[in-house]
């Protein structure tokens, strides 16, 4: 009996500890399942985290990469927007304020006096003058584009001054003839003023047209000129006579240091096709496969020049301008209507 007690509690012992042990190792299977998942939760939470790291990275290098490039574009278009300017000290630079400064020949003198170093200031009203003549210094630190008419007073500080705002072309003084006259007079009486006030230096540009239709050839700085007061050029020409004269009575009553300039026929970039002088109508009918047409006997002269010879000539230089002491005037080769051939002195052309 007692052998039988024994065996029945060893079995229900049995029993106990078999279910003890499973129970154990159930809560150690249960327990290892857990850290896997914990595990695996801390892997999954960093890999998406990482994951979220780099589509943010990935997000912001997308904007900014577009940004790099701005800036690079920006850094290389800044480098090559304005044409190569000469550095010069604050001793040597000096303030030049162009009237016309847009024109044909004024955005050509611009450019020679902006790529000198200097800091310039183009008056324009536009006129005539072409916005695009000067838009490549357009914003420029040494440049200012001032739309503004020299029949009105101009209040600016300046060193130099270089005078050239008329209209120059037959067609358009003629088309205005008193604006023409308006600007040759008062304009020109404006810009000395402003000279006497700052103590500026002063360049006309005048014209060959002062001497009208000359009895003499070639003409020589003392000839007077011959023409007509009341003909269809008048407004031009006298106009330019009456500048000249203004500007010696200043440098004679008034101690203002004035030079002037006859500039004759001039050609080149920027001018326009429909100017009404020789060289643009000869290239414009050319070009359109159309006879030359050339007024009179043909055996007329004709002094031409290349815009930017204009800046070669001692006169014209910023520095040798001022330095002038005497009656100037630019002088070009002659020829006669009958060349094609522009270099020299009175050449001979034949036209087909």
């Amino acid at each position: 009996m007692l052998s039988q007690a024994l065996l029945r509690l060893a079995s229900a012992v049995s029993r106990r500890r078999m279910k003890l042990l499973l129970g154990i190792a159930l809560l150690a299977y249960v327990a290892s399942i857990w850290g896997n998942l914990v595990n695996m939760s801390f892997l999954l939470n960093r890999s998406i985290q990482e994951n979220g790291e780099l589509k943010i990275e990935s997000k912001i290098e997308e904007i900014v990469e577009p940004l790099r490039e701005k800036i690079r574009d920006l850094e290389k278009s800044f480098t090559q927007k304005y044409p190569p300017v000469k550095f010069l000290s604050e001793k040597d630079r000096k303030r030049i304020l162009v009237t016309g400064g847009a024109g044909f020949v004024g955005s050509h003198l611009t450019d020679k006096l902006m790529m000198d170093g200097h800091e310039v200031t183009v008056v324009d009203n536009f006129f005539t003058g072409r916005k695009r003549n000067v838009e490549h210094w357009i914003g420029h630190e040494n440049f200012e584009l001032i739309n503004h008419d020299v029949v009105e007073p101009l209040y600016i500080e300046v060193d130099q001054i270089y005078h050239l705002a008329s209209p120059a072309s037959p067609p358009n003084y003629m088309y205005n003839p008193i604006k023409t006259l308006k600007t040759n007079t008062i304009g020109t009486l404006n810009v000395l003023g402003l000279a006497k006030r700052v103590g500026a230096r002063l360049l006309l540009a005048s014209t060959s047209e002062v001497y009208g239709d000359p009895e003499v050839h070639p003409q020589t700085e003392d000839y007077w000129g011959h023409v007509n007061p009341i003909g269809p050029r008048a407004c031009y020409d006298e106009g330019k006579r009456v500048a000249e004269t203004m500007c010696y009575a200043y440098m004679k009553q008034e101690g203002v240091e004035v030079r002037v300039a006859r500039i004759f026929n001039t050609f080149g970039p920027r001018m326009h096709m429909n100017d009404g002088r020789v060289v643009s109508n000869f290239i414009l009918q050319a070009l359109q496969g159309e006879p030359l047409t050339v007024y009179g006997s043909g055996s007329q002269t004709r002094a031409f020049q290349y815009v930017s010879l204009i800046k070669a000539p001692r006169l014209l230089q910023p520095y040798h301008l001022v330095e002038c002491s005497r009656d100037c005037a630019l002088k070009g080769p002659s020829v006669t209507t009958r060349s094609y051939c522009f270099k020299g002195v009175r050449q001979k052309i034949h036209l087909k």
